[in-house]
Parts: C-alpha cells; structure tokens; sequence
C-alpha cells in the first residue's frame, strides 16, 4: 500500500459560536477553553489554522494535533502575556499541571490504538537542550512525565550535526516519510532547544476499493480540469447530505479511525463553504449521518507539504512568543528565549487499499538577538473538498487537508 506523510502540523474543522475567533460572546475565551478537552482544544485549532490556510489557492494537508503537541510541549515553559497568547491561540486551558496531564493522556490513549493490531498509530515526541545551558527541573519533569519525551543533548555550534541528528529522529519515527523536517540555515549557535514530534499513521479502508474499478477521469480545479484516478465502491456507508454539500465517513479496518469528506455539491463550492465553515458545523454534519448505500468515486493522490508556521500563528494572536519581547521564564529562569521558527511537514498517500500519512514538527527556540432521497447516492469527489481523519476513541482530529488539484504531489 502507498504511504502518506503528514508535516506535523494538523489541522481540523474546528469552532464553536458564531465567529472564528470570537467563540462563544457569554463566556470568556479563557473561561470556555478551561471546560474543553484536550481533543476538542485540538480540533478548534485545526479549524481555525485551516481557514487560514485556505487564503492561497493551493492544496493543504496539516497534522493539528502534531503542531498542538509541539507548541504544549512549549507552552509549559511560557509565562505572562506570551502564555495568554499561546493560550488563546491554541484553544488551549489554563497552563498547569492538570492541562499537561490532561494532554499527555490523549497523547497515551491515542498511542495505545495502535496496539489493537488494526491500524499502525504511533506518537512520539523529543527535548534537543543546547549542551551546558540551563533548563528549570520543573519544566524538564513536565515534558518527560505527561509527553513522554525523549531528552538529548546537541552542541548547536556545530548546526549541521544538530540539523542531521534531528532530522535522523524524525525521518526513523515516520518511517523515512518525513525527511530533512529541519532545513539548512534554521539552526546556529544561539539554538538552545528544538522540540519536535511526530506522527505517523497506516491502516486500510474497512472496506476497500478494487483496483480494477479505478478509472482516469476529470477533475474540476479552480483554474480548469486535470486527469485524476478515480477509485469506484459501491456500499453502505455513514453518510449525511443537503442543499449545499454531501459529507462520508470512510472508516479504516477495525473502526478505529476514519476519513471523513466534505464535498460541496457545486464544482466550485468549497470556497464558501469554507468562509463559514466551524468545528460545531463539523459536529452537526457528523450527528446527522445515517447509514446509506453511496457510490463513492474518490482520487487516488499523494502529497507532501511543509509549511513554516510562525506567521500563521501570529495572525491566530500567538505574537510574543516570536518577539524579543517573549516570556519563557518557566522553561529557563529567565527570558532569554523566543521561538525563532515552528516547522511543519507531512505526507499523504491514499490508494485503493488504504491511507499512510506522516507529519512532523518542529519549534525551535533561540536566545535573543535582533526577529428527494434515491435508493443509492453518487459521491463523486472530482471537484476540490475538505477531509480529515479522526481517531475515533478520543474524537481527535489527526490529519485534515483539502485537494484542489490531485495530480499536484
């Protein structure tokens, strides 16, 4: 089976209330952040960071849960107005230990997936502490006890050897699907940490496509149409429909995880539906599926992606972190570091017999320097949609992206 890769980065539909940023007006951003789970914090944010995502007419493919781990990995160092923004931006609670214990159990209870023998699901993050500098007890304990992470020390003068070490870590955790996370010029001898993570996915369709029934066929790009593969089942899945859109999970062998699709009902419908789009709209559509025989044709494709997240995330309010102005004083003692790049990298693969994905990614923090219904329904995905995959125990957003243009790699 082909293999997909996913640049940790992971997005999903997510929001609540009427508004992207605004939530919920009654209650305080904070406030409601404080009464989610770390799951539903996670597929806020992949909603959010997918919209943003959406302003370039370009394929997306994003892990939000590999970018959310990285940055709670970070934001258990962060303090003062850099920790409200991390906060806010993330959709993530109030920085202590019940949150990190909260977070680091998602992460446990997702990993544990994979020991059911049906899919292969595996999480796995890392601390690169700059040799001879100083890290608080405190935030080294929070890191190995609830993310698990594995700690080793570099010497950052020498930003090639570094580079290859973590680049080693990531590409053997994702099984060579993530390669090079780190590009050349990102780390030098003011490097004091990189924390990564990631993540990789294998499993088959519960009930897969034959090979034969796949045929070449248009697809509807913003700009025209390309040549496309498209897979042909026929059978009874959980689906939902209306005026405006058509939405199919697809679940993978053991009902552990699926795909869900949002396929508009316009060639060009994405767009707006897009605008508009929130987790809750998400949570809707999933509550309102039935059971239905569906004639699915559905592209074959493979993509790999990077993206460099730090603009991204300042738009989303995440500003100080970036800055010399920033505060991770519960890292170090002192605020001496910023975040001078977030790195993000996946890679997809969907076939007939299934879907491989991968994504890694990568926060590097610096010391400061100068910065009417018939009796079957046809899907047929040959025009550009929204899809994510979700592990199903926890509700967790694991991979979400869009294909505009499947023959782009």
């Amino acid at each position: 089976m082909k293999r997909a890769v996913l640049y940790v980065a992971f997005l999903v539909p997510f929001l609540f209330g009427m508004s992207l940023f605004s939530g919920d007006p009654e209650i305080p951003a904070g406030e409601k952040a404080m009464q989610r789970p770390a799951s539903e914090s996670n597929n806020i944010f992949m909603i959010k960071t997918y919209k943003l995502l959406t302003e370039e007419d370009k394929n997306i493919f994003i892990s939000p849960f590999s970018i959310s781990s990285a940055l709670a990995m970070t934001y258990a160092g962060s303090a003062g107005k850099t920790e409200e923004e991390m906060g806010s931006a993330l959709e993530f609670s109030k920085n202590d230990e019940q949150f990190h214990e909260n977070f680091g159990s998602l992460t446990n209870t997702i990993n544990d997936v994979s020991g059911k023998g049906n899919i292969q699901l595996t999480i796995a993050n890392s601390l690169w502490l700059s040799e001879g500098y100083k890290f608080l007890d405190g935030f080294l304990k929070t890191n190995k006890t609830h993310y698990k992470t594995e700690v080793a020390y570099l010497d950052f003068s020498r930003p090639e050897e570094a580079r290859k070490t973590i680049n080693d870590w990531v590409s053997e955790k994702t099984k060579d699907k993530i390669k090079d996370l780190i590009p050349k010029n990102v780390l030098d001898a003011l490097t004091r940490l990189v924390l990564t993570n990631a993540v990789y996915f294998k499993a088959e369709w519960a009930e897969q496509f034959k090979k034969g029934n796949t045929a070449a066929s248009e697809f509807f790009t913003y700009s025209g149409t390309v040549k496309a593969d498209l897979m042909n089942i026929k059978k009874r899945f959980s689906y939902m429909e209306n005026d405006e859109l058509q939405f199919l999970e697809m679940p993978y062998k053991g009902n552990d995880a699926s795909m869900y699709v949002l396929l508009p009902r316009k060639k060009d419908g994405l767009k707006d539906i897009e605008k508009k789009l929130t987790w809750e709209d998400i949570e809707k559509y999933t509550n309102s599926m039935y059971s239905k025989e569906v004639d699915v044709h559905f592209p074959k494709f493979t993509m790999s992606l990077e993206y460099e997240l730090s603009q991204l995330l300042t738009k989303l309010g995440m500003k100080a972190a970036f800055t010399k102005g920033a505060d991770f004083s519960k890292m170090t003692g002192n605020k001496e570091l910023y975040i001078s790049a977030v790195i993000h990298k996946t890679f997809i693969d969907v076939d007939e017999t299934g879907t491989e994905a991968a994504a890694a990614t990568a926060v590097v923090m610096r010391m400061k320097s100068a910065m009417p219904d018939p009796e079957y329904a046809v899907f047929k995905a040959d025009h550009p949609f929204f899809y994510f995959i979700k592990e199903k125990s926890t509700g967790t957003v694991l991979f979400a992206g869009r294909v505009i243009d499947p023959a782009k790699k």
